[in-house]
């Protein structure tokens, strides 16, 4: 009864003092340690609008996890028991939080092979080693990296294939997850393709699309989904003819630098999908590495609790520094 008398009181209105009692006897009795805290401050261009609405904006919280905060969480406004519906004043300060029992919290495991770049309660960042797939698959059961840092669910941002190395973004909650994929992010890759490019730097612009009968492999198709990389050359090497390249990703499609690089005639060093690896065409180079010589080196994203920019960046793994070694010393050689 008292739950359905909420409900029927209209959101401009203010609770009596034995309504706002009811409302602070029921959100002491839910558990004071939580999973998500969220914060913000109502600005002047807030006044009047609901509270809810204010955390959506202001937060980038979703009307789903706003939901479960309101059924399963509390909201204090400037430190005083509130509803989702209520209306708020410039200065207020609303903090939302969600109970750990309805999102659990996250114990995260140490793995040797795959350092953590960043980590706070609220994202990690793991330099993912080549080799690894994130999640378990229909193919790859054990071993993936969600299943090696946690029992519990994780919410990758950011995905890799599985042979390339680099920097991946993991949120620890649903709101984390929320926010980050919403926000603009910024991702840099280095590879090492063969030939020379043609020129310092440039833009492929060729949508992708799926292989007809084959679920893994994709190419550039008229009628595929846009796709845009732009490149940067860092270093070419004329001894063993081939360039490290940096990279970025303008849009997200699967294997897109792997298939942009084959696209214009310059394959990423040892790609066996897309590359000479598999062919009669390979190199020393190709078969040195033995998967595609690509990493994602360095994130940019927007940090869900502060908002402000965070930069990462993730070492080369061993065999990628093992082949630039290799093609230093052709250079050196040859020099000589």
């Amino acid at each position: 009864f008292v739950f359905l008398l909420f409900l029927i009181i209209p959101s401009c209105a203010t609770l009596t003092s034995e309504q706002q009692t009811v409302l602070n006897k029921r959100c002491q009795e839910k558990k004071v340690r939580t999973k998500v805290k969220v914060t913000c401050q109502v600005m002047p261009e807030d006044d009047g609008c609901r509270a809810v609405d204010v955390l959506c904006r202001r937060t980038g919280m979703s009307r789903l996890m706003a939901k479960r905060i309101r059924i399963h969480g509390r909201l204090t406004c400037n430190g005083r028991f509130q509803r989702m519906i209520d209306r708020v004043r410039p200065g207020d300060v609303l903090e939302a939080s969600l109970p750990s029992e309805k999102e659990k919290p996250v114990s995260i495991r140490d793995i040797p092979d795959a350092p953590f770049v960043y980590r706070d309660q609220w994202l990690l960042v793991v330099a993912k080693p080549p080799g690894m797939v994130i999640h378990p698959t229909y193919l790859h059961h054990e071993g993936s990296l969600t299943h090696q840092l946690s029992d519990l669910p994780l919410h990758p941002v950011i995905r890799l294939d599985r042979d390339t190395s680099g920097a991946v973004l993991i949120a620890l909650n649903g709101h984390a997850h929320h926010v980050l994929t919403q926000n603009k992010m910024e991702k840099l890759y280095i590879g090492l393709v063969h030939g020379k490019m043609r020129g310092r730097l440039g833009l492929i612009q060729a949508p992708i699309g799926r292989v007809a009968g084959s679920i893994m492999l994709r190419q550039v198709s008229a009628d595929g989904a846009p796709a845009y990389t732009t490149w940067q050359v860092i270093r070419y090497y004329p001894e063993a003819d081939v360039s490290l390249v940096r990279f970025k990703l303008l849009t997200g499609r699967t294997h897109q630098i792997r298939v942009h690089c084959r696209s214009i005639g310059h394959p990423l060093v040892g790609d066996g999908l897309y590359g000479w690896l598999e062919t009669n065409r390979a190199t020393l180079l190709d078969r040195l590495i033995g998967r595609q010589a690509l990493h994602a080196a360095q994130l940019r994203f927007i940090h869900p609790e502060t908002f402000r920019h965070i930069r990462v960046a993730a070492p080369f793994p061993e065999d990628f520094r093992q082949l630039l070694r290799k093609v230093a010393q052709e250079t050196k050689t040859m020099m000589n």
